[in-house]
């Protein structure tokens, strides 16, 4: 029993790092989806602009209505971050690449 008190301690303190805050948005942000090739063709296929951090995201969850190859559509959208991350061509340094999200809800702009 004395051993307890400490072996809880040390799960605790193992599952620390687990508690990361996700870099995430469910507030509505306005962005663009685009099309920029397909992957096997060194292109980085659906991805998303977001208009005020100009940050590129890959949605991992991409509704069928959006997946056409002319597509260039402005929405607003919700997202959580997927904790992956996705490389395409060499221009991305190790540790970098573009933050792969799940989209929650998406709506296109009204104008």
């Amino acid at each position: 029993m004395k051993k307890l008190p400490g072996l809880l301690l040390l799960i605790i303190i193992a599952l620390q790092p687990g508690c990361q805050k996700s870099n995430e948005s469910l507030t509505p942000v306005a962005a663009h989806v685009r099309y920029g090739g397909e992957p096997a063709a060194d292109g980085m296929g659906y991805y998303i602009n977001l208009d005020v951090s100009k940050e590129t995201i890959i949605p991992v969850n991409l509704p069928s209505s959006y997946k056409h190859t002319d597509v260039d559509v402005a929405v607003t959208l919700k997202f959580v971050d997927a904790g992956k991350r996705f490389y395409y061509g060499e221009s991305f340094a190790p540790g970098s690449g573009l933050r792969g999200v799940y989209i929650v809800d998406i709506n296109p702009l009204s104008r």
